[in-house]
């Protein structure tokens, strides 16, 4: 018995057991039987999932149920067994893969079997032709793998669909950040992308993710944020001024403000308190990551929302999901974080936006940064289908340059599906934990509006 067959076998029964993907559920009972898995209590698991199917939904309650009601429970260990499938589920960011595996070895098994049978029958006397018609029914099926191959046509269908839909204005917009300039050149977040914001130390990563999640929880969209530097009191400390437009030195020191002050933080936390907004402090890898995903997306569901942006700030304070990197460079592990967050973008259709830090050698403030300046990795760029680059001089040194410290300078270095190259300017409230439209460009929006 392979241990990696039993791996498999053990993240299909947990991806299907989760609940989260009732199509998967469907397909994987339409491919494989019973008889496909290799140990026994795995059978007896997946004919308790096609029993719950036939009568209603499918998670690890209610096949436990159906598991209690057979007396087969025990024998297949307990919930904690289960449970601890569903979370090797996790781990995979592919689990039909999984099931094409379980369903070719069975086909092999199958084959043998009837190679086998075909043997014995032509030692019993079977005549050739009836041995021949019976070997070449038994091997003409193709493997899993090659019934799941996808169709260009049926691809090139969905992309007529899609043509459709935007000739009729019907594609649901990209996820908006609230930066007026970005929204225009990227048209939104989309989803299945990896957006990688660039800085040097100090310029402000931290400020401009948060600028986005508060846009994208404004708008009643679910936000999954990981910081990897700060608490979660400070993160709502920072969303507060932000939304109060209250200092954050007064919030640390609250016996100053004023009535009107207290009014617009109240509101502020009545505000941020219903918003569609977890904030993880203990995920550090991706399987952390992948795992509160999951069940965010899920929690969220059940209140009729989507998760549809996660935030990690910031890439280089990750972790390895074996808690060390072992025998691989650093580069390479990085590489491996940036890949997974783009597969779990995919995975769950949604956007994940992650912070970046650029090299030392590269904090020149009389320089804008460049791509081949992302710190430990050139994965970082290869994987990412947006590199924002920040650029605050002021952040480095005060005494530089033309601009003023309530500048701050996107460029967009990278732009997967668009133009790339495009700089524009915000407004830097550091004390208020925010950026916003310049000056100049929120007058001409204000105008604009006036004379429209």
């Amino acid at each position: 018995m392979s241990t990696g067959m039993v791996l498999s076998e053990r993240i299909v029964l947990g991806t299907m057991l989760r609940g989260d993907d009732p199509g998967f559920t469907t397909d994987t009972l339409g491919l494989l039987t019973p008889a496909a898995f290799t140990v026994p209590a795995h059978r007896t698991v997946f004919t308790a999932i096609a029993r719950t199917a036939d009568t209603g939904a499918v998670d690890l309650s209610t096949v436990m149920v159906t598991l209690d009601a057979a007396d087969s429970l025990t024998a297949v260990g307990g919930f904690n067994e289960l449970s601890a499938a569903v979370q090797e589920s996790f781990t995979s960011t592919a689990p039909t893969d999984h099931v094409a595996r379980i369903a070719d070895r069975a086909a092999v098994e199958a084959r043998r079997r009837a190679l086998q049978q075909a043997a014995v029958a032509l030692d019993d006397g079977q005549d050739l032709d009836t041995n021949r018609a019976f070997l070449m029914d038994a091997l003409a099926s193709t493997s899993t793998t090659a019934q799941l191959l996808p169709s260009i046509s049926d691809q090139v269908y969905e992309y007529f669909a899609l043509l459709d839909q935007r000739l009729h204005g019907e594609v649901p917009a990209g996820l908006r950040t609230g930066w007026s300039r970005f929204d225009e050149i990227t048209l939104g977040l989309q989803p299945g992308s990896l957006v990688t914001v660039a800085g040097r130390a100090g310029t402000g990563k931290t400020v401009v993710m948060m600028d986005w999640a508060r846009q994208a929880c404004r708008d009643d969209n679910g936000v999954l944020f990981i910081p990897l530097e700060m608490s979660a009191q400070q993160m709502i400390e920072r969303a507060i001024s932000a939304e109060a437009c209250v200092e954050l030195n007064k919030l640390r020191e609250p016996g100053c403000l004023d009535d009107d002050q207290w009014d617009r933080i109240s509101g502020a936390i009545s505000a941020i308190s219903q918003w569609p907004l977890y904030i993880d402090t203990h995920a550090s890898s991706v399987s952390d990551i992948r795992r509160t995903a999951t069940a965010a997306k899920a929690a969220l569901a059940e209140t009729g929302r989507e998760l549809r942006l996660i935030v990690v700030d910031y890439l280089q304070l990750m972790k390895a999901d074996s808690g060390g990197r072992g025998a691989i460079t650093r580069a390479e592990e990085i590489g491996r974080f940036t890949r997974g967050l783009k597969l779990l973008a995919r995975e769950l259709e949604l956007v994940v936006v992650v912070g970046s830090q650029f090299n030392r050698s590269a904090a020149d403030p009389n320089k804008l940064p460049r791509l081949d300046e992302l710190k430990e990795s050139g994965s970082i760029e290869e994987d990412s289908d947006i590199v924002l680059a920040l650029h605050r001089p002021h952040a480095i040194d005060g005494q530089i340059g033309m601009a003023t410290a309530d500048e701050i300078t996107g460029l967009i270095l990278k732009n997967r599906h668009g133009a790339a190259q495009a700089q524009f300017e915000r407004s830097w409230h550091g004390h208020l934990a925010s950026t916003d439209e310049p000056i100049r460009l929120a007058a001409s929006i204000v105008q604009a509006s006036t004379l429209g």
